[in-house]
């Protein structure tokens, strides 16, 4: 197979349950995964994928985690870029955002993320305050990385009319359900996200929403 020069894997993880509470990591199932993952587990993987950097995400909302990875990222040969995490609905979003930038590592901060499927309001998006948030964002020349599933999309596609001058990125193309074959919601209220023009998606994490056995 022939590798594209500069091939660039657009999304991965870095966690440490020793460090940081994952609720996504709860249940049997994630037992293989409950350890430290971390720069060099990566790097010996990179050359024979044919991959030349990365984009690494956000996992936890702290603050902490995203200036942890901003570290990584300085000190890294291939962390080309980073997603972090900042409280969008806090009065200070504007000089959170700016404290990342301007600190170690802040010229990898390429973007921002937050769980909004894992947020009880599935309008959590057009909240005004998490608006205000996004406009800081936008102002620095950001991208926002959308975490939802189809019961979020309709507030994804307001929000995202809302602000055409933010790039917006879909995450694991919503997951759909794909474990069971079928997701009736998803194919129904993705095309109007897909028709978007400030909004790409990246085929990430698909595997997870499929029968892992």
């Amino acid at each position: 197979m022939t590798v594209p020069a500069g091939r660039i894997d657009a999304h991965h993880h870095f966690w440490d349950p020793a460090r940081y509470e994952y609720p996504w990591m709860a249940g049997d199932a994630m037992d293989p995964v409950r350890r430290p993952f971390g720069p060099a587990d990566l790097a010996v993987e990179l050359g024979p994928a044919g991959v030349a950097g990365t984009v690494l995400v956000q996992t936890v909302s702290d603050t902490a985690e995203t200036r942890q990875f901003l570290d990584i990222a300085a000190d890294s040969d291939y962390v080309r870029g980073v997603v972090g995490w900042v409280d969008l609905t806090a009065r200070s979003v504007g000089d959170d955002l700016d404290a990342l930038l301007d600190g170690p590592g802040g010229d990898r901060l390429v973007g921002i993320r937050h769980q909004v499927h894992d947020e009880a309001d599935p309008r959590w998006l057009c909240r005004p305050d998490v608006r205000r948030g996004l406009v800081a964002v936008q102002e620095r020349s950001l991208t926002y990385d959308l975490l939802v599933r189809a019961r979020e999309l309709p507030a994804a596609i307001e929000t995202v009319r809302a602000l055409p001058d933010l790039q917006f990125v879909l995450d694991h193309i919503a997951k759909p359900r794909i474990g069971e074959g079928k997701d009736p919601l998803w194919r129904e209220r993705m095309p109007g996200l897909a028709a978007l023009p400030n909004v790409g998606v990246k085929l990430s994490g698909i595997v997870t929403e499929a029968n892992w056995a």
